[in-house]
């Protein structure tokens, strides 16, 4: 088990540094360039993870980057921030819902019984990013085999239409001239942030994991994830918010082990086989939200650069939001990026467990 951490560590440090180092790895971000590392080499080797080690990284290290990531949401200061972004965000998420909807109605008979769990799945994992998609997973917890041809099939849909994303923007999206100026306030703060801030957020991250554990015996009927994900976000609105300042940060880091642990776990071999229903359902999913919100982008009139980021936010959460407008030389959409992205976070594992009791009927 220690050979596989190390390997898992490594891996996800490699994928750290290209994220940051080279263009295209800025432009993936640092969630698909680990995925893409663990993909090449259980592809290339035929090696994957034991299941001691698999199984310490998706549980308690991934429960705790999911409360860290959730600790960094003001709800007071996600409506400034990001409220330009905010009608196509929301008709990204609910045009999702609907493509969730009809593409289980159309493709039901072919997925047969693990539609219900897909939707589920699906509808968090597009309304919201990465993260929605591992709570709704933990806490549907299906069959190993589905979960990853799930987790393959959603990064390439994603990844499809993240590139389309870069294509459409360069192409018609035009770059506002007085946005150069605009400090990129992003990046400053990972770097002059002091460790102790990151200490003091690793305290919150660790009472909040412990709070809810505690609230997960008192009310055992209700899901895990939602406790997990309710007392996050009280206490992410409680005052000292300056000791939380680097949960986000971290919640990103501590995320990225799981990613790496997907890719390793992914064979894609499968995707083409028995896989192909779940593939072309996530395909199929996305597509439909893609040319929705062109659609409505033209009768609204959204600008070009706007709308994709919107949808990214939906589709791949904020840190693919936040590469997107940066792809698009877009500063200014930086942060309303990151804060819409949060918005994900707060209904897409909600909007999961919706979908899934709907399409269960």
């Amino acid at each position: 088990m220690v050979l596989a951490l190390v390997v898992i560590l490594l891996l996800t440090a490699l994928g750290w540094w290209l994220s940051r180092s080279t263009s295209l790895g800025r432009q993936l971000g640092t969630t698909l360039v680990v995925l893409v590392l663990g993909l090449l080499v259980t592809n290339i080797t035929g090696w994957q993870p034991t299941k001691e080690a698999a199984g310490l990284i998706s549980g308690p290290l991934t429960s705790l980057a999911i409360v860290q990531l959730l600790l960094a949401i003001d709800l007071r200061r996600v409506w400034p921030d990001a409220r330009r972004l905010l009608p196509p965000f929301v008709a990204a998420v609910l045009l999702t819902l609907v493509a969730v909807m009809l593409s289980g109605l159309v493709l039901g008979p072919w997925l047969g019984e693990p539609l219900s769990v897909l939707s589920g799945m699906f509808a968090a994992r597009f309304t919201g990013g990465s993260i929605n998609f591992v709570s709704i997973a933990r806490a549907m917890d299906p069959p190993e085999s589905l979960l990853l041809i799930a987790t393959a099939a959603s990064h390439v849909a994603f990844a499809i239409w993240f590139a389309l994303s870069i294509w459409i923007g360069q192409r018609w999206a035009t770059s506002d001239p007085a946005s150069a100026c605009e400090s990129r306030a992003q990046d400053e703060p990972q770097v002059h942030k002091p460790l102790s801030i990151y200490g003091l957020a690793l305290l919150w991250g660790l009472g909040v994991l412990f709070a809810s554990r505690v609230l997960e015996l008192l009310f055992a009927a209700v899901p895990a994830i939602l406790v997990l994900t309710t007392v996050s976000l009280i206490v992410a609105q409680l005052p000292g918010r300056v000791s939380r300042r680097g949960c986000y940060d971290e919640g990103l880091l501590l995320i990225q082990p799981f990613f790496t642990v997907i890719g390793l776990s992914s064979p894609m071999s499968g995707l083409l086989g028995e896989g192909l229903p779940v593939l072309v359902f996530a395909t199929l999913i996305v597509a439909l939200q893609a040319i929705g919100l062109l659609l409505l982008r033209r009768w609204c009139r959204w600008p070009v650069a706007e709308t994709l980021v919107a949808s990214q936010a939906s589709i791949g959460g904020p840190s693919t939001a936040l590469a997107l407008a940066t792809s698009l030389k877009r500063p200014e959409l930086v942060l309303p990026s990151v804060a819409i992205g949060l918005l994900g976070y707060l209904v897409g594992t909600y909007l999961g467990f919706i979908a899934s009791a709907v399409l269960s009927v």
